[in-house]
């Protein structure tokens, strides 16, 4: 190899990094937006919040489908192409949002807004991670989706101010306003000549975007417990990313303040982010991601016990978003490591897609339990199940994860591998 391809393939690319993140953020302030501003829009339009669940829920199927659609997309069109094409999509959609009049209409947009969120994520993650030297592809994939937890912490942030002082449209609007800004950088920052280790063989590069490469014998087993693990982890944090400010309402809060519970899950999330990053550098990534779980555990049970202590509260919630943002960013770092580089993009597509079917499912558990008046306790003591298990399978995958390197390392080989993947 020449010298100055290898140091194109150990340098750093930086700005690709910091291009994919800010998509990244962006879709989370948005995939929040919603969430901030239903109880706002509730008391605007005079109809309980429990009216928004639908909103909620098909807001996470156009994610879930952008996710399956993606893997074939970039195929076809390139991460590049997909990446900007993505960010246009929930642009317009968070910007008509603000302008909807009526629930039919905000779950309308909000299906369409939620095809474009769910394109971005594992187009950016394939993007920034295929770029940059494979010893990072981790760390990198654990920094792009920490743009979730930035962009949530962004809306709860401001959304308190924002709709005490411009009304819940502006939520929206101002969400919209920076996602134009950053197209022109997304179009002209991020390269699109070929990818290291992608088919150029259009052909070739649908095969390998297949679902069916998932299930190959080597991964079967592990695809499985990870799509499993994202499932019930995402249920569970979007109960509380759609709920929360709700939920908080009956602790006294008012709608002007109760967006601060989504900056508690966004402060948590970035915590356990970096937790992810440091602990990955010395432990499996499926070793961290249950430690993380368990973490979430011991937060929910003891929010269930809380008074109406409102600092107590956000600081408490705050540690159930470290351990459950901590899995829904961990399960791509994961999936980053599971398959060969031209299949990255349809493995961080199809298990996230699997969370977001989790993300459908959660808005509507809590939508039906405060529809029926159930104790906000009840509500967080019957999320921790879900949370159980998923920790008994991320710990069931690390298992089989180990024993499968150690019987690689030991078997004999007449070639040389082409890449030593991360540890996961």
């Amino acid at each position: 190899m020449s010298e100055p391809k290898k140091q194109e393939e150990t340098r750093t690319h930086w700005w690709v990094l910091c291009l994919a993140c800010a998509a990244v953020v962006l879709d989370g302030y948005d995939t929040v937006a919603l969430g901030v501003s239903i109880p706002a829009i509730a008391k605007d339009w005079a109809v309980a919040p429990s009216s928004f669940t639908p909103a909620l829920s098909l807001t996470s199927a156009g994610v879930a489908l952008g996710y399956l659609a993606v893997g074939r997309l970039v195929a076809r069109l390139g991460t590049r192409n997909v990446i900007f094409a993505a960010v246009v999509v929930f642009t317009v959609g968070s910007l008509l949002t603000a302008w909807s009049t009526s629930i039919v209409e905000l779950t309308i947009l909000r299906f369409v807004t939620g095809l474009g969120l769910g394109a971005v994520l594992p187009a950016a993650v394939s993007h920034a991670t295929a770029v940059n030297p494979v010893r990072l592809r981790q760390s990198i994939a654990v920094a792009v989706m920490t743009g979730i937890s930035l962009g949530a912490l962004i809306a709860g942030l401001a959304g308190s101010s924002i709709v005490g002082s411009l009304g819940w449209e502006w939520v929206f609007i101002i969400g919209a306003i920076a996602s134009a800004v950053l197209l022109p950088f997304l179009w002209f920052g991020l390269s699109n000549r070929q990818v290291p280790g992608m088919p150029i063989d259009a052909a070739e590069a649908k095969h390998h975007a297949s679902v069916a490469r998932l299930f190959d014998a080597s991964v079967r087993s592990r695809t499985l417990l990870l799509w499993a693990f994202s499932f019930l982890i995402f249920a569970v944090y979007y109960v509380f990313s759609s709920w929360l400010p709700t939920l908080l309402t009956s602790y006294g809060f008012s709608t002007g303040l109760a967006p601060l519970g989504s900056a508690a899950l966004g402060i948590g999330s970035i915590i356990g982010a970096c937790l992810l990053i440091l602990g990955s550098r010395r432990y499996r990534m499926t070793s961290v991601l249950a430690g993380t779980s368990a973490a979430a555990i011991v937060f929910l049970v003891i929010s269930a016990f809380l008074g109406p202590d409102k600092a107590l509260l956000l600081l408490v919630f705050g540690g159930v978003g470290l351990g459950l943002q901590a899995g829904m960013i961990g399960q791509a770092a994961v999936a980053v490591s599971l398959y060969p580089e031209a299949t990255v993009t349809a493995g961080v597509g199809w298990a996230a897609s699997l969370g977001r079917l989790g993300s459908v499912i959660g808005p509507i558990f809590g939508g039906v339990l405060i529809g029926l008046g159930v104790d906000t306790s009840i509500i967080v003591l019957s999320v921790c199940l879900p949370v159980i298990i998923a920790l008994v399978l991320v710990l069931a995958l690390g298992r089989i994860t180990a024993a499968k390197s150690r019987t690689q390392m030991s078997a004999p080989s007449t070639e040389l591998p082409l890449t030593t993947p991360p540890r996961t």
